[in-house]
This record gives structure tokens, C-alpha cells and sequence, in this order.
């Protein structure tokens, strides 16, 4: 699968070798605001001090704001399909991880979890502005 041309993010979901596609591409609503990532160093005590041993790259956490205000629909129509496609013990197509994509930012992983947070809603309860808080750990590397 080519990477995206047209700039909007999204997640496809992935196998368990983490190269074979089991589903449709999810476009994110609008493209993250911000995304968090970093590298993560263990280091050994070795006598009086420390050793450096590896250096591994950290999660990928990813902030998506979706919002059907405008159309007066329920958000979760929405993020429900992020949800159920990302999550393998409810996804038909052996779904075990992901790769985000924004332009030229790729970033295969594991979904390690998805927080919702409802932040705007209809007179009758219904919720229509939704963000995604979704934690993404690396796909594990062959050495």
C-alpha cells in the first residue's frame, strides 16, 4: 500500500507478520493537533555505576478530535468504527495492530489503548464532539 498523497492521516489496520493490510484504511477526522513520541533508554548498574544497554523507540500517542455537530449525529457512529476495526478481539479481519500515516510520518505499532473523552453534546444527551486519545506501542523489531 502506497503511503498517502493527500495528507490526511489515517490508520490502516495490520496483521500479525505487521506488513499484510486486514482492512479499509480509517481516515482520523481532522489531522492531529499534536502527537507524542520519544526513545526510551535502559541502562544497567554495573559496580558503582551505569551502562547504557539499549535505546528503544517509545509509543506513539496520538490526540483526534471528531466532531458531527454540524450534522447533529451521534460522534460514536464515527469513532465506534476506529474502535472496533483497531481492536482484535472485536475485529472480523485478524486485526493485531496498525500503521499511522500523516504525509510522510509513518509509525507501525500495537494498539495499547484508546481513551475517549466527549467534550460537546446535543440537548437530548446525544454526543457530538468527541477526542481520541490513542496509544500506539511499536511493532516489535526482528534483530
Amino acid at each position: 500500500m502506497a503511503i498517502g498523497n493527500d495528507n490526511k492521516a489515517r490508520l490502516v489496520p495490520l496483521g500479525s507478520d505487521g506488513t499484510s493490510f486486514t482492512g479499509d484504511p480509517i481516515p482520523v477526522h481532522f489531522n492531529p493537533e499534536k502527537y507524542s513520541t520519544g526513545l526510551t533508554m535502559t541502562w544497567a548498574l554495573v559496580g558503582d555505576g551505569l551502562q547504557w544497554t539499549k535505546t528503544t523507540p517509545a509509543n506513539l500517542v496520538l490526540t483526534l478530535h471528531y466532531d458531527t455537530y454540524e450534522e447533529r449525529t451521534d460522534v460514536t457512529t464515527l469513532t465506534g468504527k476506529l474502535r472496533s476495526q483497531l481492536d482484535p478481539g472485536q475485529s472480523s479481519a485478524q486485526t493485531v495492530g496498525c500503521l499511522f500515516q500523516w504525509g510522510k510520518m509513518t509509525y507501525p505499532g500495537v494498539v495499547e489503548s484508546i481513551t475517549e473523552n466527549f467534550t460537546l453534546f446535543l440537548a437530548d444527551g446525544t454526543p457530538v464532539r468527541s477526542v481520541l486519545t490513542v496509544t500506539l506501542r511499536p511493532w516489535p523489531q526482528v534483530s
